[in-house]
């Protein structure tokens, strides 16, 4: 079983939101959105390199980070045309079960805020600092 297979079968079989697999180890993660991508990269900024990661959904934001994180291929069950067109375009293998126009906010009220902050970026490293900065929008706008 390669890498890819393995985190794939550790999505699915176990119900975790995302799983990394590297030749050394498997991180996993139940959190939900790009939480678990933000936390791994928050440890280290090559947390995802020369790894396979499969995740339950991949929009532009969370394509971004695992590029800017050093992935090597990549599994969505669901993935955003948006997502799917920065892989694409930084080559990086991808496999998905269903694909659609952009991902939902969880009111499935509008697109999801950090997909949208992403639609004008065009770097990884551009779009690491947004997310950041969106996050720490969010986490202030909460607590007031």
């Amino acid at each position: 079983m390669n890498k890819l297979e393995k985190a794939k079968a550790i999505l699915l079989e176990e119900n975790y939101t995302c799983v990394v697999v590297d030749n050394n180890e498997t991180k996993t993660s139940c959190l939900s959105g790009i939480r678990p991508l933000m936390g791994f990269l928050s440890a280290s900024k090559d947390a995802f390199k020369g790894a396979s990661m499969a995740d339950r959904c991949i929009g532009r934001a969370a394509a971004f980070l695992m590029i800017y994180g050093g992935v090597e291929e990549v599994y969505a069950l669901v993935i955003s045309e948006h997502a799917l067109e920065i892989l694409e375009k930084y080559h990086i293998p991808v496999q998905y079960e269903e694909k659609v126009p952009y991902i939902i906010n969880r009111d499935h009220t509008d697109m999801c805020p950090m997909e949208k902050t992403c639609l004008d970026i065009d770097s990884p490293e551009e779009a690491y600092e947004a997310l950041k900065n969106k996050i720490k929008q969010l986490m202030q706008r909460s607590s007031s």
